[in-house]
Formats: structure tokens, C-alpha cells, sequence
């Protein structure tokens, strides 16, 4: 008469440690809102798990990355080393691989060694009473360095070897802005992308876009660079591309009325000047 009992005891424990076991999807979803500390502990617990390989290889990677993306580098190459040293012939190590060399150039740059002999780390201590005004970043003076290509050429990486990606598609809108460029402030201030040289960098924009257009029809940025493109056109007088530009949005934009189909309407209306 006792067996049904059994048998939900049994099934609840089964319940149990399924809904508690560790998982790549729970991290992300801590990830994901923005509870890190918990999607690290969740990844930990993968790592130290009964889980397949793959499952651990990719916990040592986010756990990389999570440590890349909180500039505590160190942590970061510890990671993807030991990734590669448990893991060599995973896609995640092949990934980090070329990267551990980047890594190791700019360690001392943005971390602090945290070693595990107390004696060391005391004499950190000592040493960096009498230099605590020391900087912690090195500084770079770009001084007639070619600023927009030296970031396009990063942004190009990123897009190449990361295709169809968010990192692609946050690449390719980063990349724009820079090609829109800036202006700086001051006697002697310069201005940078298309701001600064309008014949020499809207090409290079409008290739740009294509291209992001073509990889990532979806993004919802789209329309906001149309209008970028369009502004960029209106602030040359040049009125003929404006209105192509300005008139693209509004037949993107279809029956829906959208911000920039608005707009993009209002800058119709008012046009030359």
C-alpha cells in the first residue's frame, strides 16, 4: 500500500535534480539581466560538473569573455589558457588560440595580479603606497595618426572573422559612426570621417552600409542610418540624394508610422536653404 508513495518520492527527486543542475542556458540567463556574478557561479558549476566536454569548454570560454568584458584581462588569458590546456581540440579553443598572444600584450595594462603567495602580494602593497598616483592605463598620443582607419581596421576584424554575428553587427555599426566621424572642440580642433573629408569618406560609408544592409537585413538600426546617410547629403546641399535617401526611409518604412518615417517627412517639407 506504500508503493504509490514510493514512486512520488522517486519522481520528485528526479524533479530536483534536474531543475537544479548546472546549465550554459541558466548562465545566459543570468547573463542576460544582468546578474553576472550568478551566471559566473552557474558556469563554475558547469565547469565542475558531470556535463559533457563541449558544455565545460564553452563554460571556460563565456568565462573568459565575461572577465574580457569586466577589462580584468588577467583573469580573462587564465581562462582561455587553461580552455586550450584541457580542451585543445575544441571549436572554443581554436577560437581564443591566436588570441592568448593579444592578450598577453596588454595584461599589464588594464589588470592587477592577484598571485596566491601572500608575501608578493605584501610587497604589492608596500610598493604601491609610494606610487599611488602611478597611471594604471598606458597613454597613447595619436597625434597625426590616421584615427578612422585605425579603428576601421579593428572594426574589419571583427566583421571578417566573426560574420553574421552580434559582434558583426555591432562592428558594422560602430565602423559607421566613425565613417560619420566628429569634429573635436577648440582653436586647433579637427574634424574626423565624413565631417572632415566628405568626398573621401562618404564612399566608404555608403559601401559600409551596403554591406551591413546585406549581412543584417533585420537590425533595427537600419532606418537610423538611412537618415545618418540622408543628413550627411542635406548638411552638403547636395538635395537630389537627400530626397532619394529621405524617401528610401518612408518606402521602408511601409504603412507602419515610424520616428524616423516621420522624420523623414518633417525633412521633406523643409529642405533647401
Amino acid at each position: 500500500m506504500f508503493r504509490p508513495m514510493i514512486s512520488i518520492l522517486i519522481i520528485g527527486t528526479v524533479w530536483f535534480s534536474t531543475a537544479f543542475a548546472a546549465s550554459l542556458e541558466k548562465a545566459e540567463m543570468f547573463r542576460t539581466h544582468g546578474l553576472t556574478p550568478e551566471a559566473k557561479r552557474e558556469l563554475i558549476d558547469v565547469i565542475f560538473s558531470n556535463q559533457p566536454d563541449t558544455q565545460k569548454a564553452e563554460a571556460y570560454y563565456i568565462l573568459g569573455t565575461i572577465a574580457f568584458g569586466e577589462k580584468n584581462i588577467f583573469a580573462a588569458l587564465e581562462t582561455w589558457t587553461e580552455l586550450i590546456k584541457k580542451f585543445p581540440g575544441s571549436s572554443q579553443a581554436r577560437l581564443v588560440k591566436d588570441r592568448i598572444r593579444q592578450l598577453s600584450e596588454i595584461v599589464g595594462e588594464v589588470s592587477k595580479w592577484t598571485g596566491e603567495n601572500a608575501i608578493a602580494q605584501s610587497y604589492f602593497r608596500h610598493a604601491d603606497f609610494w606610487s599611488e598616483h602611478k597611471s594604471k592605463i598606458f597613454r597613447i598620443d595619436a597625434s597625426w595618426l590616421p584615427m578612422v582607419e585605425g579603428a576601421i581596421k579593428w572594426y574589419d576584424k571583427i566583421i571578417e572573422e566573426f560574420p553574421k554575428t552580434t559582434a558583426s553587427r555591432l562592428a558594422y555599426e560602430d565602423k559607421m559612426r566613425t565613417l560619420i566621424g566628429w569634429k573635436e572642440s577648440g582653436r586647433y580642433a579637427e574634424a574626423y570621417g565624413v565631417e572632415g573629408n566628405f568626398s573621401k569618406y562618404m564612399p566608404m560609408l555608403l559601401e559600409t552600409f551596403v554591406a551591413f544592409e546585406k549581412d543584417h537585413p533585420d537590425a533595427s538600426t537600419l532606418q537610423a542610418f538611412r537618415y545618418q546617410i540622408a543628413q550627411q547629403y542635406w548638411k552638403n546641399k547636395n538635395w537630389v540624394k537627400t530626397r532619394e535617401w529621405l524617401n528610401l526611409i518612408i518606402q521602408k518604412s511601409g504603412d507602419q508610422d515610424t520616428f524616423y518615417c516621420d522624420l523623414a517627412k518633417r525633412r521633406l517639407e523643409k529642405m533647401e536653404y
